[in-house]
């Protein structure tokens, strides 16, 4: 059964938000074609050829900083605000440990990969 106190006399009307700012499927600026470099090659690879111990060592190498990220702050957070020594002492070792085969992985990406860019003749005498 409605009563007299249903509707809101005061109640202003729900806002339009197409009167404010108009139709934006029918307004927007049309965008023009762009070519894309590389967009007519395979769809594989791209157009780009990367060796496969390279794109493993950079996978390993993500993977290890990530954990050393994490290890190392949330080691010391526990420390610090939750006085849990051993949790903490043995994240912060876990990331310290990651962070260090980062840098190996690292070294070991400047010996086999860098150093065969560099010998690669550049067109100069």
């Amino acid at each position: 059964m409605p009563s007299d106190f249903d509707e809101w006399p005061d109640e202003p009307d729900e806002p339009d938000p197409e009167a404010r700012w108009g139709a934006p499927e029918e307004d927007l600026v049309s965008v023009p074609a762009v070519d894309i470099p590389g967009e007519d090659a395979d769809e594989e690879g791209a157009g780009l050829e990367i060796d496969g111990d390279l794109a493993k060592l950079f996978w390993v190498t993500v993977v290890y900083a990530n954990v050393a990220l994490a290890g190392i702050s949330i080691g010391l957070l526990l420390v610090a605000f939750r006085g849990q020594w051993g949790w903490g002492g043995g994240a912060v070792g876990v990331g310290l440990f990651a962070l260090y085969r980062t840098y190996d992985l690292y070294r070991t990406y400047q010996t086999e990969f860098a150093d065969a860019g560099e010998d690669a003749p550049d067109g100069e005498s």
